[in-house]
């Protein structure tokens, strides 16, 4: 009889458990089917379920201990039966918040190339308008078929199988004891992952040279669970003494002593920064892109100077804008532009153009409202702030916003009337998830990729509009525009990882009146960072000290070529001779572009992006 009661007791358990396992298989097997096309072998594939029992089997361990003591407490204290909706709806909470979780997951993953995260949700909060406008009608539909399939087999294996085996059935004291320390061990056992010195986390199982299956390993519910738990107010790129890392990074800080070449012909220029929304290296051909999505572009970058090898600090938006406006570098897992106390305390560059008497202004489609945008513009001398809420409803939009054409044709129309000197910043946002276009997509849009590809081509169409149009307005002559990416892409070749700094690698071009007629035609094809702008545009028109600690002018004599970059869980840096990326999560070197070089001077080079981002943290905390 002891016997039969707990086999009848080790089943349910054993039952349970698997319920949690199932749902764990269906959303890897929804997110392998969503991505299948970036699995280059099928073992890989098959080893990604094996590796990732780990996490599988600590997070159902975890949903474990609570039926798991309520069976202790009922057979000691309670002794009967209970109603069995107490146990439905235990486990009807967290299959609800992972169903949400997997639908999420899917579009931003495709979207993002890492999976759902704390920053993830915490900038879904604040821009809600900004997540509704990337969303389209395959999403949804995509999203409503996961959840009918999700949850059928939830309710079907539920009832057809935990519900036959949660019953009741009394032991006695001594055999519940023995349960009781046999379910801990394992519970345990599970929860940790085994008995090494390093507690369980994802990199335990990773497997395999290609990111995205050692991404479909990782169980996403506890690696989003644990991402949220995590404490935001702690460095998470601790590697070494912060002393020590303190001076391997002012190694490759900019030297104020350094000597800066004078490119401009007037001393108090026009200032207009064309921030480009999502625009990657891969769209220009003279950046080693494809042919015909930006001609126009590719034009007018031969009227100026041309930086062949820009890299973006980030792979998100909230990341360029400070590393555009204010040189600082990304901050990985958070940023700093959603931390109004703290992004109110870093320089800008907007700063000074205000504090020398500049008209300064700002000009996006879309709602400024998005990552802080007009919080940081307003807070840092910007007087003027044109969005979609300027324009009537019968202004055409696309999902994001007012289209960047007419914004463009607005911001001409104030620069007729505008008090000079003048600084401007014009942010497109055409070229965004989901890449909607109203009028022709010129590649065509069946795919992601050709999506993307039509509104580069729209972006470039709309850019040479705006310059032949500004080079007719008296002002022309005395202005100097700065074109640059927010960011990189996964689109249109859809290979490079965020480990792969060609994810990074972004257009950035200098043109315009302003510029002496020997800059004019120049192509500079050491590595630059996105940061470098901020220092560039201050000394402009100061000779005093630049206070953006990690922004190299563009034009400094003996600057050091390298840039650094990073996501959520990985980081990196490029130079003229050398490429490399870590994966924080895998704990592993993920990328080296020259192999040959040496073993010494690729840990050098990967020490220096450590103590690089934990120095970047820290002044992130201290703001």
């Amino acid at each position: 009889m002891k016997k039969s009661v707990l086999k009848s007791n080790l089943v349910f358990f054993t039952v349970y458990i698997l319920y949690w396992l199932v749902l764990f298989w269906f959303d890897r097997t929804v997110f392998l089917i969503k991505n299948w096309d970036r699995y280059e072998r099928l073992n890989d594939v098959f080893r990604a379920y094996l590796y990732g029992l780990r996490l599988d089997l600590s997070l159902a361990s975890y949903l474990l201990v609570i039926p798991f003591l309520f069976y202790v407490i009922q057979n000691i204290f309670i002794k009967r039966s209970v109603s069995p909706w107490l146990l439905r709806l235990y486990t009807f909470f967290p299959t609800l918040i992972f169903a949400l979780i997997t639908i999420v997951n899917l579009p931003l993953y495709e979207a993002w190339g890492e999976k759902i995260s704390k920053r993830a949700i915490l900038l879904g909060a604040g821009t809600v308008g900004g997540v509704s406008s990337s969303v389209d009608i395959g999403m949804l539909l995509s999203a409503a078929l996961v959840v009918v399939l999700y949850f059928t087999i939830a309710h079907f294996y539920y009832h057809w199988f935990v519900v036959k085996v949660a019953t009741y059935r009394r032991i006695d004291i001594k055999t519940i004891f023995f349960f009781i320390l046999m379910g801990s061990f394992i519970l345990f056992s599970f929860i940790r992952g085994g008995y090494g010195r390093a507690t369980l986390n994802p990199s335990a199982v990773y497997f395999s040279d290609n990111n995205s299956s050692n991404h479909l390993a990782v169980n996403t519910y506890w690696a989003f669970l644990k991402d949220m738990t995590k404490n935001s107010k702690e460095n998470p790129y601790r590697y070494m003494d912060p002393i020590e890392a303190s001076k391997l990074t002012n190694e490759v800080l900019p030297s104020q002593q350094d000597s800066i070449l004078s490119i401009l012909k007037v001393s108090k220029p026009n200032v207009v920064i064309v921030l480009l929304e999502g625009m990657v290296a891969q769209v220009y051909e003279d950046l080693g892109g494809e042919k015909g999505i930006t001609d126009n572009m590719r034009r007018i970058m031969g009227e100026g100077i041309n930086f062949t090898q820009a890299y973006s600090a980030a792979d998100r938006s909230d990341k360029g804008m400070i590393g555009v406006m204010s040189g600082f570098p990304s901050q990985g897992t958070e940023s700093i532009i959603q931390y109004i106390p703290k992004h109110e305390k870093l320089a800008s560059i907007s700063n000074i153009y205000d504090s020398l008497g500049y008209s300064t202004s700002f000009y996006h489609g879309g709602q400024s409202e998005f990552y802080n945008f007009k919080s940081f513009m307003y807070a840092h001398g910007v007087h003027r702030v044109i969005d979609t809420y300027n324009f009537g409803l019968d202004v055409k939009r696309n999902s994001w916003g007012v289209y960047d054409h007419v914004i463009a044709q607005r911001m001409l129309s104030d620069l007729k009337d505008e008090k000079e000197p003048f600084f401007s910043v014009f942010y497109t946002l055409v070229n965004h998830e989901p890449y909607n276009l109203h009028g022709d997509y010129h590649f065509g849009n069946k795919t992601k990729a050709n999506a993307y590809r039509s509104t580069a081509y729209y972006t470039d169409t709309m850019f040479n509009s705006f310059v032949e149009q500004a080079k007719k307005q008296p002002w022309y002559n005395n202005t100097v525009f700065v074109v640059v990416s927010d960011h990189g892409n996964i689109y249109p070749l859809e290979k490079h990882g965020l480990e792969d700094p060609n994810r990074y690698h972004i257009p950035l071009f200098i043109f315009g009146g302003a510029l002496k007629e020997e800059y004019k035609g120049k192509v500079i094809n050491d590595v630059v960072s996105q940061l470098d702008i901020a220092s560039t545009l201050w000394n402009f028109v100061s000779k005093e000290k630049s206070p953006f600690k990690y922004s190299t002018d563009l034009f400094a004599k003996n600057r050091k070529n390298i840039a650094f970059f990073n996501s959520n869980n990985t980081f990196g840096i490029v130079t003229n001779h050398q490429a490399l990326s870590y994966d924080r999560q895998g704990l592993k070197v993920a990328y080296i572009k020259n192999k040959e070089m040496s073993t010494d001077s690729i840990e050098n080079l990967m020490n220096l992006s450590k103590a690089y981002y934990q120095t970047v943290f820290t002044d992130f905390l201290a703001y």
